[in-house]
Parts: structure tokens; C-alpha cells; sequence
């Protein structure tokens, strides 16, 4: 993305110890608590990995939601939390750091739709990745088949939003690019899952096979993965398109963000091509696309 290419030096936070005290470290990780809430039930358990597990978080104006993220995401006992506050106005920078484990970037000004992704995945030293959005407090419970997909094997651990789906007619441009896509890519098993939504996570292999540098353009990155051989696979379907924030540039028709997205699809077409890839292009046009564009159309 062209403001994507931009600069900036970010201030970088640990904690909320007014001290300056760095972030505790993976062995500090906060212990379960043997005490029962009030209500009587008991906590339930979130089962650890035999991986270390980062969690990137990338938020702007979340001051609402962003600690109820966290606290979810502390449940899964992450070796690191990193929270990447992209053009932030409001207070969500005191709001990250109320979570000691946090590691906070806090860009003031915008870098760019995606660039945080970018940023904590270089910053991020775990070898499973969890992607979050600070607007969607998602459940930990929810979140575990993610990092889980990955802990058993896999490379790239995908939202699977296709039973959410109204019937083909009232698709949005979005969603047909996403499907279109991994038609081009041969993986119409995918149907529209793809890097582009949260919450997903990667292998570090992924992420040394991707390079950081493409996550700025999630469909290009979701392309490579799959061009790449990676273990590519739907893990779990979270509900995000009813807790999606609502602002003036993702509402209406052919709005701004919708226009972006649209534009990011045609950046991983175009990688497609230049790696050789034009053979699963004509392929979309094959009866076999066609009927299973069909089967995706009539609701079958």
C-alpha cells in the first residue's frame, strides 16, 4: 500500500510501571487461580501449547474494548502480548498498558491499514502467531483452535466465515474477491477464508516463508502462503462480522475500506502472475470452477 512505504519511529512501551520497568518475561506468565468467582462456577481451563505462542494485537481509537481483548488473550497464557496502536486519538494507549505483559507500539500517526500486522510480526519472537483486532473481544475458549491448528502442524490456521454467510446474491465485493482468489489459487476448499480476516495465526515458518513485509497486503500474503506449499487450512469459525465496528470509512456501498480490500485482492492477482501462477487463472474459467461457483451461487 502506497502509505504502507512511509517511516516512522514508533514509541514502544512494557507494562504500566510508572518505573519504566521492562515487560516480565515467558516464565512470568500469570498463574491460574485456584478461586472461584462469585457466581460459583469454575474457570474454565485453557489448555497450554507445546509451542510458545505470541499474540499481535492492532488496534486504532479501541479504548472501549482493547483491555477486555487483553484479558482474554491473557488466558491463553501467551509467552508475549503485542499491541500495535496504529494512529491512535483516544486512550487506548493507557488502556494497553494496564496489561503488564504488553508490549505496547504505539504509532501516532497512521502507518497504513495492516501495517501493524507487519510490525508485530517482526517484533514477535513466538513460534505460533495469533492476529486479533483490538475492537473484537473474542472469548479465549473461541480463540484456542487457532493456535492450536498450528501447534499440531499447520502453517496458516484460518477463520472459516462461510456457514456466517447470507445466500450469494447479497455477497459483498469483499467476500466474492476472497472466494474468486482461492478459486485462482486451486483451494476452493478454503470457500472465502482467508489471512484477510481475524482471527487467524501462523507457523513461524509462515512467517519466515511469507516475509513480514506481506502481511501488509493480507490476500498477498494469504497467496503466497498457498503458492508456497504451506499447510493452509480453516481452524475454527468466530463470528466477527456482527462485532466488526462500525465507522464512516467500512459502511455504505463501495465503501473506503471495501475499495482498499478490493485493490489488496488485485496486488495478490497480480503476485499470482508474476510467480507463474497463470494456469490456476485460466483453470477458474474450467467447468469444473464453474460448477462450483454454481454450488456457492444457488446456496447448495
Amino acid at each position: 500500500m502506497s502509505n504502507s512505504s512511509k517511516l516512522f519511529k514508533p514509541r514502544i512501551g512494557k507494562g504500566s510501571s510508572k518505573s519504566g520497568k521492562s515487560a516480565k518475561s515467558s516464565s512470568s506468565a500469570p498463574r491460574r487461580s485456584s478461586r472461584k468467582p462469585k457466581s460459583g462456577r469454575s474457570l474454565r481451563l485453557i489448555p497450554g501449547f507445546r509451542s510458545s505462542l505470541s499474540v499481535i494485537i492492532s488496534a486504532r481509537d479501541e479504548e472501549e474494548t482493547l483491555f477486555q481483548v487483553l484479558k482474554q488473550v491473557m488466558r491463553l497464557r501467551p509467552v508475549e502480548i503485542i499491541v500495535v496502536l496504529n494512529g491512535c486519538k483516544d486512550r487506548s494507549f493507557q488502556r494497553a498498558r494496564l496489561c503488564k505483559q504488553a508490549v505496547v507500539v504505539h504509532c501516532p500517526e497512521s502507518a497504513g491499514h495492516d501495517v501493524g500486522r507487519a510490525i508485530g510480526a517482526k517484533l514477535s519472537r513466538g513460534d505460533i502467531l495469533l492476529f486479533l483486532d483490538g475492537d473484537m473481544v473474542i472469548p479465549a475458549p473461541q480463540l484456542i483452535s487457532f493456535p492450536a491448528a498450528i501447534d499440531r502442524g499447520g502453517d496458516v490456521a484460518l477463520n472459516d466465515i462461510d456457514p456466517l454467510l447470507p445466500n450469494f446474491a447479497h455477497w459483498d465485493e469483499v467476500t466474492r474477491c476472497k472466494l474468486f482468489l482461492n478459486s485462482v489459487l486451486g483451494r476452493t476448499d478454503l470457500g472465502t477464508s482467508s489471512i484477510t480476516a481475524v482471527p487467524h495465526a501462523l507457523s513461524r515458518r509462515a512467517v519466515e516463508t511469507i516475509g513480514c513485509q506481506y502481511l501488509m497486503v493480507p490476500p498477498k500474503a494469504h497467496a503466497v502462503a498457498i503458492m508456497e506449499k504451506l499447510k493452509v487450512e480453516k481452524a475454527g469459525t468466530v463470528n466477527v462480522i456482527n462485532q466488526n465496528r462500525q465507522r464512516k470509512a467500512n459502511t455504505g456501498e463501495g465503501n473506503a475500506m471495501a475499495r482498499l480490500i478490493s485493490g489488496d485482492h488485485a496486488e495478490a492477482l497480480h503476485e499470482v502472475l508474476a510467480r507463474g501462477g497463470s494456469k490456476g487463472l485460466e483453470g477458474s474459467n474450467g467447468a469444473e470452477s464453474r460448477r462450483q461457483t454454481a454450488v456457492w451461487r444457488n446456496g447448495i
